[in-house]
């Protein structure tokens, strides 16, 4: 293959790769808006809206009652949230025992009032009318 030939090749692997990074940053993007928008309900303390506004997936989870016993016992005792910053994103769409479907995890280190080092991960999950909405919230 000559010089030529292969710089052609570089070019449009570059342009094949960066493309589908361009596609899963916009993906990644939007699912953490949505995200955004749902921790602002969780640091207000709305529990209740917060379980009305995520994916079914978690809304068929658990109960509005077991919900909010579990965010206050593990956020309360927190206090206010001083910082959040995003540690990483990931797109997946095969989450271990969860239903099909395209995902993004992200992970944050949060600092709270009462508490720094905390880890908050939150699952976005696209819905079918593709509005990202969260699946899955941990805090550790």
């Amino acid at each position: 293959m000559s010089g030529r030939a292969n710089e052609c090749v570089v070019w449009l692997v570059l342009l094949i790769s960066s493309s589908a990074y361009a596609d899963e940053s916009e993906t990644v993007a939007a699912a953490r808006d949505s995200v955004d928008a749902w921790l602002e309900l969780i640091d207000a303390d709305q529990f209740s809206e917060s379980l009305e506004n995520a994916s079914p997936v978690l809304r068929n989870a658990i109960t509005d009652e077991n919900w909010n016993q579990s965010l206050r016992g593990s956020r309360s005792p927190l206090g206010e949230v001083q910082s959040r910053k995003l540690l990483g994103a990931k797109f997946d769409n095969d989450l271990p025992g969860a239903p099909p479907g395209d995902y993004v995890v992200f992970g944050f280190s949060s600092v709270f009032q009462k508490h720094d080092n905390i880890i908050e991960t939150v699952t976005a999950k696209k819905a079918d009318n593709g509005v990202w909405r969260v699946a899955g919230y941990f805090i550790r």
